[in-house]
This record gives C-alpha cells, structure tokens and sequence, in this order.
C-alpha cells in the first residue's frame, strides 16, 4: 500500500564507474517519527541522503515524500523545489552573514517583515534569542549547529536528513543537542532519516532503523527488534555481544543451560539461537555451580561476564552493578526464567 505521509525510498541503485554505492535501497520514514540509517564507512550513507536531497541521481529507484514523487524514471525534481532539509556533520555556515541572515537564507524570496518573524522564531526554538546579529565565527560549536538546524528548519520541510550532525560535539553536549533537535522536529511533524555509524546513538533516537553494509540493506525493522531478534550472527554483531547457540539442540532436549528460553531471542537462517547477555542469569551457587568466570568489562551500570560452563562452551552474561562475581569466581549460570 502506498505511503500518504513521509518519505519513502523504493529499489533506489547509484554507482560511481564501477563502484556500486547503492543496491536496490528500500526504506520507509514515517512523519513524526525518527528512522536512523546506521553502517560503517563507506556503506552508502551519505550518498543516500545525497540523493533524497537532489544533490546527485541515482540510476534507478523511486523516491516519493507525501505521495509526491521527487524521482523517478521520468521526474527529477530540482534540489531547491524538493521539500527535503538537509544539515550535515560540518555545520556549513556562511562565514560573511551574521545568524539572522544564515537562518533566514532559504527564504529570501518573503518579505522582510515575514522572514523577520519566522527567524525571530526559530531563533526562540533554538534557545539562541540574542544572537540574532552574532557572525558563525563567535558561537560554539554546539550553537553553531543549532543555527543550522534552524536554518534548515526555516524553509519548513516535510523530511529532513540529518548526516552525522552531532558527532563534532562533546558527549553531553552532543545529547542535549539531540534531544533539542528530535523534539523539534516531532513537534514539526516532520519525517527525520538520521544517519550515523553509532548503534548507541541510533538506539537512543530512533523508532526504527534500515541496517546498510556495502550499499546494500542487510537488515531493517524496529529498534527492538533488531537489538533482541536478529536476522543474523553479522547484524547481532553491530549492537554488541550476543550469545549463538544450536536452536536444534534446543529443540531435541539438550539446552546448554537449564530454564526457559526468553521469547526475546532471534532465530538465523541456519538455526542458530541468538540470545543478549543480559537474559542469562547468573547466582552464587549452592553446591550447583556449573561455571567460572574468565573476563569481566565494567560498562558503567552494568558489568560484561564471560564465563565457561563446565561443559567447555562460553557464554557472556551481563548483570547490574555493582557486580557481585569477578574472574575466578564459580557460579550457577541458568537461562532467565
């Protein structure tokens, strides 16, 4: 069924001569709502959002926002027609214009007491009131790229496509600023695709998320569902440790471990059970014990545990801090019940 509302982006291929940057890309954005394109260097990212944006064509695909076709085989809408926002990793102010006049760039063609107005409101929502006559080179960082986000906001866009915007920032700076932009953009209606390579940031801010790896999309669905099941030992991978066992065994009777086995665990191709650290569960054992300890790594909250059953096999678990078992130590590892 069509989309009536978003982005979306259909079979979309690019090459560059013989290099092939996009392979039958499909994805869909809702408006409101948050979808993260996550992928390593090189996987196709930012061509995507290139594309979406006009500012290059691919060879094939279709790309639609609100039922109205951008591109296909016989449409090509100019980059300035298409109603796309855009703010990149580098905030690409103009050095020689002051705030107001960097805000109010892509609408030039209002009059002036109108594009007064919207600026003067951007740059309420920004939280930067009084730099309405500050030159890009006397702000930080950090309100630089709020300037150009409301610039891109200005032009009030249906989609915007956010290219690794934080990633110049400093931790905490980087989520105010975030959460800043999503609720901008929410309370705008507006359908966001958020490029990035972090699986941190992408579970932090989105819905629901397209996995891309040499142009092609190896995975896509909600955040959860690919966090706790999987399609693949690769793309369980890309959120961190998990835990393969042989599902057969599990299904003739010959779990590795006793307890039952959590509903939120994903199943490959080649019948592999793929299930998180943090649904093994582990206790001070009672003359039962079934496992040592042989690594542990401290993540904050929690502490990663990689432990050997007696049976040879390993298996990482994750408990909360502060962490009751260190290397050396026997416990009782059982699946969560």
């Amino acid at each position: 069924m069509e989309m009536n509302k978003g982005l979306e982006v259909k079979l979309v291929s690019h090459r560059y001569d013989q290099y092939q940057a996009l392979d039958q890309v499909s994805l869909q954005v809702e408006a409101g709502t948050v979808h993260c394109l996550l992928g390593a260097s090189g996987s196709g990212k930012s061509t995507l959002l290139r594309i979406i944006a006009g500012l290059e064509s691919p060879v094939a695909g279709e790309i639609k926002v609100n039922g109205l076709t951008l591109y296909d085989e016989q449409t090509n809408t100019l980059p300035e027609k298409r109603p796309v926002g855009l703010v990149f990793q580098q905030y690409a102010l103009f050095p020689h214009l002051n705030v107001s006049e960097n805000i109010g760039y892509g609408i030039r063609h209002l009059k002036r007491e109108q594009r007064s107005e919207m600026v003067d409101k951007y740059l309420h929502l920004i939280e930067l009131p009084d730099s309405r006559d500050a030159m890009p080179h006397e702000l930080s960082g950090g309100e630089q790229q709020r300037v150009a986000l409301a610039r891109a906001l200005c032009c009030e866009p249906e989609v915007m496509l956010l290219d690794e915007p934080f990633s110049n920032l400093d931790s905490r700076l980087r989520e105010d600023l975030r959460k800043l932009t999503l609720r901008l953009l929410k309370d705008a209606d507006v359908a966001t695709l958020l490029v990035t390579h972090d699986p941190q940031e992408a579970f932090a801010v989105s819905e629901s998320m397209t996995i891309l790896e040499r142009g092609k999309v190896i995975s896509a669905g909600s955040v959860r569902e690919l966090y706790y099941k999987p399609n693949s030992l690769q793309v369980a991978k890309i959120f961190g440790p998990i835990n393969s066992f042989s599902s057969h065994r599990l299904n003739a009777g010959l779990p590795p471990l006793s307890g039952q086995v959590t509903e939120l665990a994903g199943v490959t191709e080649e019948g592999m059970m793929l299930l998180r650290p943090e649904f093994i569960r582990l206790r001070i054992p009672n003359g039962d014990s079934n496992a040592i300890v042989r690594e542990t790594v401290n993540e904050g909250s929690t502490t990663l545990l990689l432990i050997e059953l007696d049976t040879q096999l390993d298996v990482f678990a994750r408990i909360l801090n502060p962490a009751s078992f260190g290397v050396g130590d026997r416990v009782f590892a059982s699946f969560n019940e």
